[in-house]
């Protein structure tokens, strides 16, 4: 080729690579909407570009072009694909770090992609994928651009991959239909994008194929300048034809070809990070109120302008009439976060995470950013962060790669959290661990944003009680009757913690004591249908006694805490028809903003201001958080039926002492005898097991690859003996026998004749056992059962008599010989003409 020819195809390479890589930008768009994205793409083509003119300048071959490539690759990575780890304020080492992520996601970028929530922005290394694709494109058509003609044409098929990557990875959302008169276009966006490719990749092969005769037309310029006009004008014309036939064909197939929504790799490699599986932070709620938890900092929040009203730790949308936990449906999918969504009334909060908490829940509002950690494990708290966008739920699980999904982080809930101690420091967030994000501080929707319910989803039917207590109240089904419902539900309770007011579950009761006068009540744990059942009849028995004329006083009967509430509160929404769960977290902004009895938290928050509240939603599709703690004042007075209480009663004294008999027999035993006192040496014991037990365990793990095979091959040799036709039991003791023979390493022929086979193991149990299982294929008669035990103590003692000569390495090997599952064989045996397959 001329080098003035080789040049100017160059030239019309680089510029086929623009067009290609600025189609490649446009189809990859919706995945990550920044801008930052044409650079990637302007520094792939000026980078690929100059690499295949230096190796066609110095003539590399393609091992010094594959190290060129890399290296310009390594070089760049950081500050183009990597863009995340080029501020001061990570130096040197997050540039190094940056380096190798980047290197790594050549072959892990692509997964982590699609698990990503589209748009994906410049989130940590998710612009190296296109980086490559973009790079690969603009050096493979610069080095096709300058070989032969034919070698040329192959170009087309990089300059198809911008587009490809920007289609694969993307959503499986199409655009809107294009309406043009009566004509619809299906998803006008792809079907533009893959024809203007489709239309570049025509032109180069045009171009290239056509370069040659055009050369060889010059020199007849003058004679055949007429015939060649009307040549190129009729090429012109077909080329035309081609792409107004595949416009057509496009918008008539694009309808019947989407059959609803696109299929992409995004919809099948979702992570799901099992959450569901650990324990129910509701069910954990009332540790979070003893004692030893009551002040114990969990987390501190500031705020450059104001704080939201509420905290979100878990968001809970099943009950299985246990407890409420996470669903399997997309209330549990937690995913990477690498672009905020659009938030009213954006604030910059950061989170500080203190002594008392200790769990893979992370507080938040509704993100408008992803956060920025801070602390030691800043990038690996970055790197483990995810949010599930259905419900808000935001987690973070640095160690839940190495501890498996669901349990394997921390404890069910702060409280939790706080009582396991330093052992789940390490899996969720910990002490010291912070991070600050956009986060919504607009109020919460007032109850008329609502909306009218739909069909109801819990059946009362399992719960009459419940059942009775709502039609007792004969509210309208709508927003207002669930509110009045909700609010009757809360002035009727009254609350309690704990069971009993012991040692450690006091401090509560004391505080609530001296500001509204709260008296101890008891109250049982846990929120299972049966406890919320007891709950309500509570309720209508003291209602059915008070009668008709009953005052609010006079109705209080039920007893509970946030646990129990906010499981009745959200089966009453259910039951009128309302989508509700139940959410866990704090609110914020002082003793003012909170509800009697669990106070909000401004800058420090602690056990006591952890609280539960419910969520419902309409046909409007908005969540409206319902508060559902129980009023502290009144006290329950119970009623027999027809009992009423005095209309000017007096305040009884305090009578809640309660009679104890003295101790006897202790003797001089003292405090020695408590049951509940730690064992003497149990402390030191523990460790001692747990290493022990965890020992076995990783010995039985590193056993468990040797003794698969030998186990297989005894399953397999019972599944043999355990045939119920005699004549397959027969068949099965032959072929254990042969099996045998060739992990002992006996050259058994493929497709001969038994009694061949038995000549070549050559065993007097072989030949006849041969002759025996003939005798059963194909006798009328069968075999007996007696001979077919016969048949199997034969092949023991085949296998014995061949052992006798076998050294015990080549014993070893026969066990774990891959022979008998066809794996290994090496050369078969040519196959005998008069051989019969049984």
């Amino acid at each position: 080729m001329r080098p003035e020819r080789a040049a100017a195809r160059a030239a019309w390479g680089a510029a086929a690579a623009a067009v290609a890589l600025a189609l490649g930008v446009w189809a990859a768009w919706p995945i990550y909407r920044t801008p930052w994205l044409w650079l990637v793409a302007g520094v792939a083509l000026v980078l690929g570009a100059g690499i295949a003119w230096l190796r066609d300048r110095l003539r590399l071959g393609p091992i010094v072009l594959a190290a060129v490539t890399l290296a310009a690759f390594a070089l760049t990575v950081v500050p183009v694909a990597v863009p995340e780890a080029m501020p001061p304020a990570r130096g040197g080492g997050g540039l190094l770090r940056g380096l190798l992520d980047g290197l790594a996601a050549v072959a892990l970028g692509w997964k982590q992609l699609l698990t990503l929530t589209l748009p994906v922005g410049t989130y940590r290394t998710v612009l190296v994928p296109a980086y490559v694709v973009f790079l690969l494109t603009a050096l493979l058509t610069g080095i096709l651009a300058r070989r032969s003609a034919r070698a040329a044409t192959l170009a087309a098929v990089p300059l198809l991959a911008p587009v490809a990557f920007g289609t694969v990875f993307g959503a499986s959302q199409l655009s809107a239909p294009l309406h043009i008169g009566a004509l619809t276009v299906a998803a006008p966006r792809e079907i533009g994008l893959w024809l203007a490719a489709a239309a570049v990749a025509a032109v180069w092969v045009a171009f290239v194929s056509g370069e040659e005769r055009r050369a060889a037309l010059k020199l007849g310029r003058a004679a055949g300048s007429v015939a060649r006009g009307r040549s190129g004008a009729s090429r012109v014309l077909v080329g035309a034809g081609i792409v107004v036939v595949a416009l057509v064909a496009g918008t008539a197939l694009a309808p019947v070809l989407d059959a609803g929504a696109r299929a992409v790799p995004r919809d099948r490699i979702d992570p799901e990070i099992v959450v569901r599986e650990r324990p129910s932070p509701l069910a954990a709620y009332r540790s979070s109120k003893r004692d030893a938890a009551l002040d114990a900092p969990l987390f501190s929040v500031s705020s450059t302008g104001a704080l939201p009203e509420r905290l979100r730790l878990a968001v809970l949308d099943a009950y299985d009439g246990v407890d409420f936990h996470i669903s399997d449906d997309a209330a549990g999918r937690f995913t990477r976060f690498p672009s905020g969504d659009r938030i009213v009334d954006p604030e910059r909060v950061t989170v500080r995470i203190d002594e008392g908490y200790s769990d893979i829940w992370a507080p938040a509002a509704p993100l408008g950013s992803p956060p920025v950690f801070t602390g030691t494990r800043a990038d690996e708290l970055a790197d483990a962060f995810y949010v599930n966008r259905e419900t808000g739920g935001a987690i973070a699980v640095p160690r839940a790669a190495a501890s498996g999904s669901g349990s394997a982080a921390g404890s069910g809930s702060a409280a939790a959290g706080t009582a396991s101690g330093a052992t789940d420091r390490a899996i969720g967030l910990a002490a010291g661990d912070g991070y600050s994000a956009d986060m919504q501080t607009a109020p919460d929707p007032a109850i008329d944003r609502l909306g009218e319910p739909g069909a109801p989803s819990f059946d009362v039917d399992t719960a009459p009680e419940l059942g009775a207590w709502i039609e007792r109240q004969h509210q309208p089904g709508g927003a207002e009757g669930l509110a009045e419902l909700i609010d009757r539900l809360r002035q009727r309770g009254y609350l309690s913690h704990s069971m009993s007011g012991g040692e450690g579950e006091r401090l509560w009761l004391d505080r609530l004591s001296e500001r509204y006068g709260t008296q101890f009540e008891p109250s049982a744990g846990g929120h299972s249908l049966a406890r919320i059942e007891s709950l309500f009849e509570q309720l209508n028995a003291q209602q059915l006694a008070a009668g008709e004329s009953a005052t609010s006083a006079q109705l209080v009967a039920g007893v509970g805490d946030d646990e129990q509430f906010a499981t009745a509160a959200a089966l009453i929404a259910r039951a009128l028809g309302y989508d509700a769960r139940v959410v866990v977290g704090v609110r914020l902004g002082g003793e003012d903003q909170g509800v009697d009895g669990v106070p909000a938290c401004s800058g420090e928050c602690a056990g006591e201001h952890l609280a539960a509240w419910i969520e419902a939603r309409g046909d409007r599709g908005e969540w409206v958080p319902l508060d559902v703690t129980p009023q502290v004042e009144q006290r329950p007075e119970r009623l027999e039926q027809g009992e009423q209480l005095p209309e000017f009663p007096t305040t009884p004294e305090e009578r809640d002492a309660r009679e104890a008999d003295p101790p006897v027999g202790l003797g001089e035993q003292g405090d020695g005898d408590d049951p509940d006192a730690p064992v003497p040496g149990a402390s030191a014991l523990w460790p001692v097991l747990r290493a022990a037990g965890l020992s076995l365990a990783a010995l039985a793990l590193l056993a468990a690859p040797f003794l698969f095979l030998p186990l297989a091959k005894r399953v397999r040799a019972r599944r043999r003996r355990s045939e119920r036709v005699p004549e397959l039991r027969a068949l099965g003791a032959w072929e254990e026998m042969v099996d045998r023979a060739r992990d002992a390493g006996v050259p058994v022929p493929g497709n001969a004749a038994r009694s061949e086979i038995a000549a070549v193991l050559g065993t007097a149990p072989a030949l006849w056992a041969a002759a025996q299982v003939d005798r059963a294929v194909f006798s009328p008669r069968g075999i007996d059962p007696g001979t077919v035990d016969q048949l199997w103590r034969a092949a023991d003692a085949d296998r014995d008599e061949r052992a006798v000569g076998m050294s015990a390495m080549a014993r070893l090997r026969a066990a774990y010989s891959l022979r008998s599952y066809g794996i290994g064989v090496g050369r078969r045996g040519r196959p005998h003409p008069g051989g019969e397959r049984a």
